[in-house]
């Protein structure tokens, strides 16, 4: 067996490692549980996308043997599955007509990404939707339960405010969360390989991200949808909405940095930029992907520095 696939093996096994706590509800296992998919992402980054497939099947049968069907499970939605799609997309190249190599750019993988976690919302929507139950009424009820087992002791009013509050937007959240996960572990994985030279790839300039049009017709779609229907469809769409907004957002945050490179104190002003999107939450999220539609469809970066550059041999 080559030395790559040993390497491979452990690295699914060290992943599942750091995702048991979690998965098993320790306390204090979240932590690890963000950054369990990490050694899987090097395996795939630094030997191809040979020993990242080694890598997510070494994780899946050792979770099937400890934690039984429904362990493995949730460990391969949340970590091999995107692990795997990243490593597989990331790995792609072809020979440019100068003769050197193109690799696939980050924004195919990012919008694929974004799109794999819009579509399983939508087939979970469908499923509750024709079973009778829709999926505002699951998560609903999910998440007072949730809220009831960890404040108990809390006023029934005010967790059914806590409903109202986060229950529209749950889906997304978890779904943008995934991908945002999985993008960072991915990143932190490639950095940390370039430092030592074992990267397969080169570093992508993910200030240079160009997402594939299909994106945009996606979320302009959804977004017309939540427009004119209610009740269940409304919520569904909403949902799925700002799950594709999540390129548009890294797209709005390449923006910035394109700007600051260009100010004086730019450096201050990007702390400040990433501060205010975190104090005002949702709305500065939404604030940031509209810079990335804007820059999607009118190109600001082209008005600052020229065309953006870092499109994928793959892209239409």
């Amino acid at each position: 067996m080559p030395k790559s696939f040993l390497i491979a093996i452990c690295a699914g096994l060290l992943s599942l490692v750091a995702a048991m706590p979690a998965l098993n509800g320790a306390p204090g296992g979240l932590l690890l549980f963000y950054v369990a998919a990490l050694p899987i992402y090097m395996a795939g980054f630094a030997f191809g996308a040979t020993a990242g497939t080694v890598a997510t099947l070494s994780g899946f049968v050792a979770a099937t043997a400890l934690g039984g069907v429904l362990v493995a499970g949730v460990f391969a939605l949340v970590h091999l599955l995107p692990a795997w799609t990243v490593i597989r997309q990331a790995m792609l190249q072809r020979t440019a007509p100068d003769g050197h190599t193109e690799w696939m750019a980050p924004g195919p993988i990012v919008a694929g990404l974004s799109g794999m976690a819009a579509t399983m919302m939508l087939l979970a929507g469908l499923v509750f939707y024709a079973n009778g139950t829709g999926l505002s009424t699951i998560v609903t009820d999910r998440l007072t339960d949730v809220l009831a087992a960890v404040s108990p002791n809390t006023p029934q009013a005010a967790r059914d405010e806590m409903v109202a509050l986060y229950g529209p937007l749950l889906p997304a959240s978890l779904g943008s969360s995934w991908v945002i996960m999985a993008l960072v572990s991915a990143a932190v994985a490639q950095a940390f390989l370039a430092r030592m030279g074992r990267n397969l790839r080169p570093t992508p300039r993910y200030a240079n991200m160009v997402l594939p049009e299909w994106i945009s017709w996606a979320m302009v779609g959804t977004a017309l949808v939540s427009l004119v229907a209610s009740g269940e469809v409304q919520f569904l769409a909403r949902n799925l909405t700002l799950a594709l907004a999540v390129p548009f957002f890294l797209l709005g945050l390449a923006v910035i940095h394109h700007w600051a490179r260009r100010v004086r104190n730019g450096t201050l002003a990007l702390v400040a930029v990433y501060f205010l999107i975190f104090i005002v939450g949702w709305a500065g999220l939404l604030v940031t992907a509209a810079v990335g539609v804007l820059e999607q469809w009118g190109g600001i970066r082209h008005r600052l520095t020229g065309p953006a550059g870092g499109t994928s041999p793959h892209d239409d």
